[in-house]
């Protein structure tokens, strides 16, 4: 699997940082609009029996994502949408900046997060913070389970603020369930990008 860096300007404020993405993957920005063209493309190759179920929790998880994008600031979208349909997993990692309230510091989110969600060390320096995030959402024909993990970065220069992620694996629709070794791989694959952020210096 070859790597690209994916840069995502200053804005706002905010400093630029690049983000490494397996092949496959794409950036977007929280309307999946650029996105959406090669999942349908993937999506129409997959059996017709799978293709309508499938296409409908996508549905749901872009829904959910782009309601998501109305309540934070949503910097990226990241997803595969250039696989083959055979590699295809229904995953995305939302990327968005997480403001303390105010009079507070982004250390005090994180003590929060230790203490109220489990969060953890996700790199050997301490600087990721990482707890799952799990759930079970309702759509039109049922439910689907959706396994996860919120990360959090500290972002250079803004004690209060800091970078959050997102992920989002769709683990079980319709009675088709995502195998463990599957689910695991996958988020093992998110645990990596967000591992491979780095800030750009001025």
């Amino acid at each position: 699997m070859s790597l690209r860096a994916e840069l995502v300007e200053s804005a706002g404020g905010m400093p630029a940082f690049a983000v490494l993405l397996p092949t496959g993957w794409e950036a977007s920005d929280a309307s999946f609009r650029s996105m959406r063209p090669r999942l349908e493309a993937v999506l129409d190759q997959l059996p017709e029996s799978n293709r309508a179920v499938l296409r409908s929790r996508i549905e749901g998880m872009l829904a959910s994502a782009r309601a998501e994008a109305t309540r934070a600031e949503i910097v990226r979208v990241f997803a595969p949408a250039g696989v083959a349909p055979e590699e295809f997993v229904p995953v995305s990692l939302v990327a968005s900046w997480l403001r303390a309230p105010k009079g507070g510091s982004l250390q005090d989110v994180g003590s929060g997060l230790i203490s109220s969600r489990g969060a953890a060390p996700l790199d050997p320096g301490g600087t990721i913070l990482r707890w799952p995030m799990e759930q079970t959402v309702a759509v039109e024909d049922g439910e689907v389970e959706v396994a996860g993990a919120g990360y959090l970065l500290p972002v250079p220069g803004h004690p209060s603020v800091g970078l959050m992620f997102r992920s989002q694996i769709l683990r079980d629709a319709g009675g088709a369930r995502l195998p463990d070794e599957g689910e695991q791989t996958v988020s093992r694959l998110c645990d990596a990008i967000v591992a491979s952020v780095r800030w750009r210096r001025d």
